[in-house]
């Protein structure tokens, strides 16, 4: 069975507005659940578990760095990290927060690549208001460029910080 010409004029009309209505339903609730960021963030102290003391101004340089909120209890965040992970091993820089997911040691234990502030009792979490795991925010020269909540993939994410970059 072949599709004749306005059958599929039809079809990838069809396809054209539901990939349009996705695209504007996933930015409305990036907007929507978009953490706030705190007064300067750029220069708040970062101390990872493994023994870094930078902050988000200097995590990244002048690369966009990926800052991570997830947590080890989130599923979501099992099919985001190794997005995550991917970007840190290809030379992204990432700084994730776990959300509280135990201790230092347990954290460690679960983590990846990527250098982690273990957030015990959800501090980061209030003070940027981070009302869903995983949020991924992407900072470029010490600012909030953009935020992005639940699963994310690693292409996804390469596209987002390359139009960044890109954009300057």
């Amino acid at each position: 069975m072949s599709l004749t010409h306005p059958r599929l004029f039809h079809f990838l009309r069809q396809a054209a507005g539901t990939l349009a209505a996705f695209l504007i339903i996933s930015l409305l609730m990036d907007w929507y659940r978009a953490p706030a960021v705190p007064p300067q963030a750029a220069a708040l102290p970062l101390h990872t578990l493994q023994g870094r003391h930078t902050t988000l101004a200097e995590a990244g340089g002048s690369q966009t760095a990926v800052l991570y909120f997830w947590g080890s209890w989130c599923g979501v965040c099992r099919l985001s990290s190794p997005a995550v992970d991917k970007l840190s091993r290809r030379g992204v820089p990432v700084v994730g927060v776990a959300l509280q997911s135990g201790s230092d040691a347990d954290v460690r234990s679960y983590l990846k690549q990527f250098d982690t502030v273990n957030d015990p009792h959800g501090q980061w979490a209030q003070q940027w208001q981070v009302r869903v795991t995983p949020t991924i925010v992407l900072v470029k020269n010490g600012r909030v460029r953009h935020s992005t909540t639940g699963a994310a993939s690693y292409w996804g994410l390469r596209a987002r910080i390359a139009l960044l970059d890109w954009l300057g």
